[in-house]
């Protein structure tokens, strides 16, 4: 039986949609469940409160609890540290020896702490969001007889994406499904988006192999850049670009990089199939509901 927290944010409903179909069964936990009544899963998915969850009542906890989307996560604040290690601690209360845990972290984590050199005593400036993820990852690793997966997502791509999102690719789709020209700044960057089957995938491969107590970060076959996804939205959907400088800079905005050279996932048998830019086409004709070039510039 599994067990996903935090279903009805992005990863958590993705997910749920991933596993839903799971022999073994699956319940989803939200603090508004009701949420979740349009959503098509089928008779074996379970939906309860948050409040009820014990994680000794599963074989597999994903934890989603969280937030990604940078409004979210400003509107949030500090308060994202009392969260996250409310839910994270009550699952390890109440899992039991059999009970492997997933808690969804970023590659956040691995950015440098330090936005200028460290000087005069001052303390670095590190966002709640980082602190948050760094201060569960470092609990679990004091649990290291247990089974504990911390997956780190750099970025992802999803139908579950908010259609009012402040992500890049939620404002790249809506720009093209609204026709109106798509502005951001001039400055390139590359992203890894994985998407749910990514994600899934890994989990399962960790789960497979033994369930360790270990990070791993989540990867495709290749990173994609900012300036080959805006080409094949012009070419596939034909939205203007207008490069300008008063656009607001993203959350990882400032990361030139923000992917992983780790492969340690490889070693568990994690093997890829699609590009970042695979995955974002993907989620583009998802969202415009085209499965071609159909509405491109002539």
């Amino acid at each position: 039986m599994i067990a996903i927290l935090g279903a009805t944010g992005t990863l958590g409903l993705s997910l749920a949609h991933e596993f839903a179909a799971d022999a073994g069964g699956l319940v989803l936990f939200a603090r508004h469940p009701q949420r979740l009544a349009n959503e098509r899963f089928g008779s074996t998915v379970g939906i309860r409160p948050l409040d009820e969850f014990a994680a000794a009542d599963f074989d597999l906890v994903i934890n989603a609890i969280g937030a990604g989307d940078p409004g979210r996560v400003a509107a949030l604040g500090s308060k994202i540290l009392a969260i996250t290690a409310h839910w994270d601690r009550r699952v390890l209360d109440t899992m039991d020896a059999r009970t492997r845990y997933v808690f969804l972290s970023s590659g956040a984590v691995h950015a440098s702490p330090f936005a200028e050199p460290h000087r005069d005593g001052r303390d670095a400036a590190v966002s709640p969001y980082v602190m948050a993820k760094r201060s569960a990852e470092a609990r679990h690793r004091a649990f290291a007889d247990r089974s504990i997966l911390d997956l780190r997502v750099f970025a992802f791509a999803d139908m579950a994406l908010p259609r009012d999102g402040r992500f890049f690719l939620c404002e790249l789709a809506r720009s093209i499904t609204l026709r109106v020209p798509f502005r951001t700044l001039a400055a390139d960057m590359v992203r890894d988006y994985a998407g749910r089957t990514e994600v899934a995938s890994l989990i399962k491969c960790w789960a497979a192999a033994g369930a360790r107590n270990m990070p791993l970060d989540v990867y495709t076959k290749a990173p994609a850049s900012k300036r080959d996804i805006l080409r094949i939205a012009h070419e596939r959907f034909g939205v203007e670009i207008e490069y300008c400088d008063d656009v607001a800079e993203s959350r990882t905005g400032a990361m030139l990089v923000y992917a992983s050279l780790n492969r340690d996932a490889a070693a568990l048998g994690y093997d890829p199939k699609r590009t970042s830019l695979e995955v974002v086409s993907d989620y583009l004709d998802g969202v415009v509901g085209l499965e071609g070039p159909a509405g491109a510039a002539p």
